[in-house]
């Protein structure tokens, strides 16, 4: 075997379904690295799933396959204990893929702490959604390029992620980003134009079904909103979706600003401002 390919095969797959109006998790495999903690009963008969990583980081070689399913009527948040550290990958890179299905009625909540890309790292994921009808996904990324405190900034080789997101009409999302610092100039106007830290956020699904005034939405985030450490924007997709992002300074600030969006949208949902237990 070659040395590049010597890395850890993780594998996570979950079912949840609706039982007594509350989501209870009935299928859970899992294969080292990764594992989740016990489920948490949230409010609005909703379950909170922690992913945890146990050995530290993602390293070069490793390939992670994660499987969510939710069955109709479901309401599943998704997190992780604490930020995906991507270490030094010297001749070859690691791979995660996700795939998710969300059935009539579901919404997931898939909130992960930020990906580190630390220098030498070369990190490609793949998220793969299907929205039955009826269905809510709410989505947030966040990336910090290094260990900014230690002065390592866009040192990694190469950090690619792709959203592909399909309801009962067809593709409705395809988001793809491709980063190479060595080959880009990745702090010029329209990427990083000086900031160290990047985030999306995404509402997809049935809009109608939620009764969403994605207008409202839209106006409240709209245009470019400058603050002394951030610069976002609001996009409306052509259907069923909304899109935010965010440049920043500080990763805190970033969270923060996803941590309101996410409570204004669980408010216009009927839901409780739950927070996330860190």
């Amino acid at each position: 075997m070659l040395t590049s390919e010597i890395g850890r095969h993780g594998e996570l797959r979950l079912r949840f379904v609706q039982r007594q109006n509350k989501t209870t998790l009935v299928e859970n495999y899992s294969r080292p690295p990764l594992q989740v903690m016990r489920p948490i009963p949230g409010g609005s008969g909703s379950l909170c799933i922690y992913l945890l990583s146990p050995t530290g980081g993602v390293v070069q070689g490793d390939l992670y396959n994660i499987v969510l399913e939710l069955d109709a009527q479901t309401h599943v948040l998704f997190t992780t204990t604490s930020a995906t550290r991507v270490y030094k990958m010297p001749i070859a890179q690691a791979k995660q893929h996700i795939q998710v299905t969300i059935q009539q009625g579901a919404i997931l909540e898939f909130v992960p702490d930020a990906t580190i890309l630390y220098a030498g790292a070369d990190f490609r994921q793949t998220m793969e959604v299907t929205l039955q009808p009826g269905s809510l996904l709410i989505l947030h990324d966040l990336v910090m390029p290094g260990r900014l405190a230690q002065g390592e900034f866009l040192q990694f080789r190469r950090y690619s992620n792709r959203l592909i997101v399909r309801d009962v009409a067809g593709l409705l999302l395809y988001d793809s980003v491709q980063l190479e610092p060595a080959a880009m100039n990745l702090q010029q106007a329209g990427i990083l134009e000086g900031f160290s830290c990047w985030g999306s956020f995404y509402v997809l699904g049935d809009i109608t079904r939620w009764q969403f005034d994605m207008d409202s939405l839209y106006q409240t985030y709209t245009g470019f909103s400058l603050t002394d450490d951030t610069l976002s924007a609001a996009s409306l997709l052509s259907r069923n979706g909304f899109c935010v992002r965010i440049v920043g300074n500080r990763l805190e600030s970033i969270y923060a600003h996803f941590a309101e969006l996410r409570l204004n949208l669980r408010v216009r949902l009927g839901l409780s401002g739950e927070t996330l237990r860190k």
